[in-house]
């Protein structure tokens, strides 16, 4: 006898809709998603820039017990368009889903799908990655709605973001290996002359405590054309990184920082953990030591981390700066999925 259809309600449910217990439970039934889709950096993401966009995720429950089997964080921004949840400061968006035994018995997404179509807002979802088995059920699932609706939905590449295959990688030796023999050759130069300049490089013990020193690092690296401005939207952007590093689970994040005797501190790595990559988020240093090579300094010391951690990838996330395929990376493809009005 056939087991009866569930019913689905979909609600308009802000993020302080979803506790976090529901949240998890819907995490763990994903398992390609990425450190992003942890609850505290969208909880972060809202505390610090809530009044640049409206909370408009949609929330899918079973009608009868109320269960959470689906959530799609959304934002809407002064422009009127839909956007995924957090994706101008996060670099893979989140999707999260009830697990199905098939594409065709997906009812969720396709219930979340349909009531996104129906309000007719215009969408564009950033940050979305075929590799997430989540990500592509729901993008099939706005595909159908959209056409079923008569409207136009347009699939694409939004960027790259490199990565290096670490399977059955064991040294960081075995990778080096790989590159061509420039590359290789280059690398451990720049590593030779960080050892003889006396260049250590250590985890931070205290996130919150070192927090400052990343700031002033990254200011150091990108001035004005980085995050933490004199301006308002840097002063949300600092709070952003003070409520992750303050509320992420333990390990989710390693901040590493380079010293030697005649820089002190100069330079600083961010990395997001999760069980399919290290991930290197961002990054900073003073000019003055660019000779010591600070970017292959932490990236070698990070890549050396991940393969010691059997992690099976280690991801630059997204753009496609010549440095990350010098160090031996592969593109994947970030994608976009545009529905107008």
């Amino acid at each position: 006898m056939p087991t009866p259809a569930r019913t689905i309600a979909i609600s308009a449910t802000p993020l302080t809709g979803v506790s976090a217990a529901e949240w998890e439970r819907l995490l763990a039934a994903n398992p390609t998603a990425t450190a992003f889709s942890d609850r505290a950096v969208h909880a972060a993401w809202w505390s610090a820039h809530s009044d640049t966009a409206e909370d408009v995720s949609l929330a899918a429950r079973d009608a009868a017990s109320n269960e959470l089997l689906g959530y799609l964080p959304l934002m809407k921004r002064p422009d009127g368009v839909v956007y995924s949840g957090a994706t101008f400061h996060i670099d893979y968006a989140t999707v999260l889903l009830a697990q199905t035994s098939s594409e065709k018995e997906d009812d969720v997404a396709a219930a979340l799908a349909g009531a996104l179509i129906d309000t007719n807002a215009p969408l564009n979802l950033l940050r979305l990655r075929n590799e997430d088995a989540t990500h592509a059920r729901m993008i099939s699932a706005i595909k159908r709605a959209a056409q079923a609706n008569h409207r136009t939905a347009t699939f694409g590449i939004e960027e790259p973001a490199p990565f290096i295959d670490l399977v059955g990688i064991s040294t960081f030796d075995e990778h080096l290996e790989r590159l061509d023999k420039k590359e290789r050759h280059e690398i451990r130069r720049k590593l030779r002359r960080a050892e003889v300049a006396g260049v250590q490089i250590s985890e931070s013990k205290d996130l919150n405590a070192d927090l400052p020193e990343f700031i002033r690092l990254h200011r150091a690296r990108w001035g004005e054309g980085g995050l933490f401005t004199a301006t308002d939207k840097g002063a949300s952007e600092e709070r952003f990184m003070r409520e992750i590093f303050s509320t992420a689970p333990a390990g989710m994040i390693t901040l590493l920082l380079a010293r030697n005797e005649e820089f002190g501190t100069f330079a600083a790595g961010l990395f997001l953990r999760d069980a399919n990559a290290l991930r290197y988020w961002n990054a900073g240093g003073d000019i003055s030591a660019r000779a010591l090579s600070p970017g292959v300094l932490l990236f070698a010391h990070g890549l050396t981390m991940a393969i010691s951690e059997k992690l099976p990838r280690f991801d630059f996330l997204r753009g496609n700066e010549a440095y990350k395929y010098e160090c031996g990376a592969v593109d994947a493809q970030v994608m976009q999925l545009q529905v107008p009005a």
